[in-house]
C-alpha cells in the first residue's frame, strides 16, 4: 500500500505541477507545454494525483482568467496531459496513445465549440460569424481566384500541346464557385477529416515534447517505430482500395450536396490518402537507407523526387506504400509476401 509520506509527496508534487500548468496557460508562448506537468504527475504518482492536479489547475485558471478560459484550458492541455500520462504509465504502444489522443481531441473540440457558442456568441454558430467577416471573405475570394488561375494555367498548357483540357481544371473551377457560394457548407462537410488531421498533428507534437522532456526527469518512454520502418497494416490498403473504387460516387461536384454516406466516405478517404503518402515517403526513405545512403542524402533524394514529380509524385507514393504493404519492399518481414534480407 501507498505510505503516508508518499501520498504527501504526491500532493506536494501535484500542487507544484498544477501551478506550472496555470503559468503555462497564462503565457501564450508556453501554452504548448500545458500537458507536460500533468503527464509528469500521472507517470510519477498515478491517476489519483494526476486528476487532483488537473482539477486544481482548472480551478486556479478559472480564478485568474475567468470561468470560460478555465473550461477552454481543459481541451487545450488538461485532457491531453491525462491521456498521455495514462498511456505512458500503463505502457501503451505509441500508436495506441496517439489514437486515444486523437479521440480526446474530438471531444475537446466539441467542448470548445459548445462553450464558445453559448458564452461568446449567444447561441450563434461561431464559425458562421467568423466567415461573415470582411477579412475572411477577402481570404475566400483570394483562394478562389488562385484556384481559377491554376485551372487557367492547366487549360493553357493543354491548348499549347493540342490536347483536351484536363478534368482537374474543371474541378478547380467548380471548387472555386462552391467556395464563393457556400464556404460554411464546405467547412462543416470536411470538418471530421480536418479534426482528425489536426488531432494527429497535436498528438505528434505532444509526444515529441514528452519524448524530449520526460527522460530528463528519469521517465523513459516506450520506443517508437523509426520513420524508415513505418508501415501500414494490410487491412488499411484494402479499405483504401475499396473507397477509391467508390470515389466517382463522391468526388467532384458539390460536396455539400452529398448524402451522409458520401460525406462519410469523403472524410475517410482524405486522411487515408495522406496516411498512404506518408507511408510512401517512409518506404522510399527506408529503402534508400537500407541501401547504405546517409540520412541527409536519402532525405534530399526523396524530397527532390517529390518536388520534381509534383502531383504525379503523390500518386506514386500512394502506390509505393500499397506495394510495400503487400510485397515488403524493404525486407522488414511484413505484408502478405514477407521476406527478410540483409542489405549492406
Amino acid at each position: 500500500m501507498e505510505s503516508r509520506s508518499t501520498r504527501l509527496q504526491g500532493l506536494v508534487f501535484g500542487g507544484l505541477m498544477a501551478a506550472m500548468t496555470v503559468v503555462f496557460s497564462l503565457v501564450p508562448v508556453l501554452s504548448v507545454l500545458m500537458p507536460i506537468p500533468l503527464v509528469l504527475a500521472y507517470v510519477r504518482y498515478g491517476g489519483r494525483i494526476a486528476v487532483m492536479t488537473a482539477t486544481a489547475a482548472t480551478l486556479f485558471t478559472m480564478a485568474f482568467t475567468g470561468v470560460v478560459s478555465g473550461i477552454l484550458a481543459i481541451p487545450a492541455g488538461i485532457l491531453p496531459g491525462l491521456i498521455f500520462g495514462m498511456g505512458f504509465r500503463r505502457k501503451w504502444k505509441p500508436l495506441s496513445i496517439g489514437l486515444a489522443a486523437v479521440l480526446t481531441f474530438f471531444f475537446g473540440f466539441a467542448l470548445t465549440y459548445v462553450v464558445t457558442r453559448v458564452a461568446m456568441f449567444d447561441g450563434r454558430d461561431p464559425f458562421v460569424a467568423m466567415m461573415e467577416t470582411p477579412a475572411f471573405q477577402s481570404q475566400v475570394e483570394t483562394f478562389a481566384v488562385m484556384m481559377e488561375q491554376v485551372a487557367d494555367s492547366a487549360e493553357a498548357l493543354a491548348a499549347q500541346r493540342g490536347t483536351a483540357p484536363p478534368q482537374g481544371a474543371q474541378l478547380y473551377r467548380e471548387m472555386a464557385d462552391l467556395l464563393r457560394r457556400d464556404a460554411v457548407g464546405i467547412f462543416w462537410t470536411m470538418l471530421p477529416s480536418s479534426l482528425f488531421l489536426m488531432g494527429a498533428f497535436s498528438s505528434w507534437l505532444n509526444y515529441m515534447l514528452c519524448k524530449l522532456i520526460l527522460p530528463r526527469f528519469g521517465h523513459q518512454l516506450p520506443p517508437s517505430t523509426p520513420f524508415a520502418e513505418f508501415r501500414l497494416p494490410v487491412w488499411l490498403i484494402w479499405a483504401y482500395a475499396i473507397i477509391a473504387l467508390l470515389a466517382p460516387l463522391f468526388a467532384g461536384g458539390d460536396m455539400t450536396a452529398l448524402p451522409w454516406w458520401g460525406k462519410l466516405l469523403l472524410n475517410v478517404f482524405t486522411p487515408l490518402m495522406l496516411i498512404l503518402v506518408l507511408a510512401g515517403l517512409a518506404v522510399a526513405y527506408g529503402y534508400l537507407r537500407r541501401r547504405g545512403l546517409e540520412k541527409g542524402v536519402a532525405v534530399l533524394i526523396v524530397a527532390a523526387g517529390v518536388l520534381l514529380l509534383g502531383q504525379i509524385g503523390m500518386h506514386i507514393l500512394v502506390l509505393l506504400a500499397m506495394w510495400d504493404t503487400v510485397f515488403d519492399v524493404r525486407g522488414l518481414g511484413h505484408g502478405l509476401w514477407k521476406r527478410s534480407e540483409e542489405i549492406r
